[in-house]
């Protein structure tokens, strides 16, 4: 809320008006299908249906008022809170939905000073808070504990979808409340594909193993990328995994408070252009991480701008390297900025691993 007060001054608003979930998540603590959250500077509303105002009443702090409202009469309902307040300046996000957003601007703020405040909102949501990266800890703590366990099951004819599903199974066991996104198993030529989707392929002696995925916790998300090879791996393979492990860790290394976001994908990047392999390299090298599996800021050298890497942003490290008909290689870690140096959050082992069940 000091974050929302910072915003409240530098323009000079009377209130917030918050439609999108996941913003609504993240200044309130709870989200719903439907709802609408509008923060004045001396009291915080909380519009829903009457499908979730029982579980608002008793998720949201005592601080807020829950009103019901349906897709009938939310727009007179709001509409009258804000004039009951007096506010004639708001602030408004507009990441939504064609539909909503109109129902926001040109509906409830129609006659209204408004303020478009969502590059505020994004910046805001990159620097996390010591809660939230507890919560992307515990996130990620379910998804390698699940990966451990998955990794004996891994046997020869197994499919993609087979390993995939015993993945999934295990992190909602282990807690996670859904996968952070569709989870990525991809095998031999398939693992070429960056954002594979998971076949009826069967798995070879030889074969790459490419697994992308992620837990959540308390609705934020963790994101790995483990590689490994199947009964044996070939020296074109193992050179490969060593270039993409080297880009990894090099670009860890210059991760540092101010630096700006695109400077990190061009170490990566060089050090693949360097073993004559940056063609193969066809994604940025990451992204911010929270609420969203994809956050601000993104980790690319096409993006030119001004900004800095901040203490507090949780970021991606994810190299990687695609051939087609060969195999893809990625190795994906999670990393808080914090000062001069990249806290790791991600522990499992990234040395090549050839699995043998």
């Amino acid at each position: 809320m000091d974050s929302l007060a910072n915003i409240f001054d530098n323009n000079n608003l009377d209130g917030i008006l918050i439609s999108n979930s996941y913003n609504v998540k993240y200044v309130s603590g709870y989200s719903a299908d439907y709802c609408f959250v509008l923060i004045t500077k001396n009291n915080k509303y909380f519009f829903t249906d009457g499908r979730f105002t029982i579980e608002a009443k008793r998720d949201l702090e005592k601080d807020w008022t829950v009103i019901e409202i349906s897709s009938s009469n939310a727009k007179q309902i709001i509409k009258n809170v804000i004039c009951d307040n007096k506010l004639s300046k708001i602030g408004f996000d507009s990441d939504l939905n064609h539909y909503d957003y109109l129902f926001v601007v040109d509906e409830l703020l129609s006659d209204i000073q408004k303020v478009d405040i969502t590059q505020d909102i994004i910046k805001m949501r990159a620097v996390k808070s010591k809660f939230e990266i507890e919560c992307i800890v515990k996130a990620q703590k379910i998804a390698e504990k699940s990966l451990e366990q998955v990794k004996t099951l891994i046997k020869e004819n197994m499919t993609e979808l087979e390993l995939c599903a015993e993945l999934e199974y295990l992190m909602k066991i282990n807690g996670s409340e859904k996968p952070s996104f569709d989870t990525i198993v991809a095998f031999g030529e398939n693992s070429a594909i960056a954002h594979a989707k998971p076949s009826d392929r069967k798995l070879k002696v030889g074969d790459v193993i490419l697994i992308d995925f992620g837990a959540t916790f308390n609705g934020y998300h963790s994101d790995m990328t483990r590689t490994f090879v199947f009964g044996s791996c070939s020296e074109e393979i193992e050179n490969l995994y060593n270039i993409v492990l080297g880009a990894n860790e090099i670009a860890i290394d210059c991760i540092r408070s101010g630096i700006p976001p695109r400077e990190v994908d061009r170490v990566a990047r060089n050090y693949i252009d360097l073993h004559k392999m940056g063609y193969y390299f066809n994604h940025s090298t990451g992204h911010g991480v929270g609420l969203e599996i994809h956050e601000y800021p993104t980790l690319s050298s096409r993006i030119i701008t001004d900004d800095r890497l901040q203490d507090g942003m949780v970021i991606t490290i994810e190299p990687g390297i695609y051939i087609e008909g060969l195999c893809g290689i990625r190795i994906e870690d999670m990393i808080v900025v914090d000062g001069a140096k990249a806290i790791n959050l991600t522990t499992s082992n990234k040395k090549l691993e050839i699995i043998n069940n």
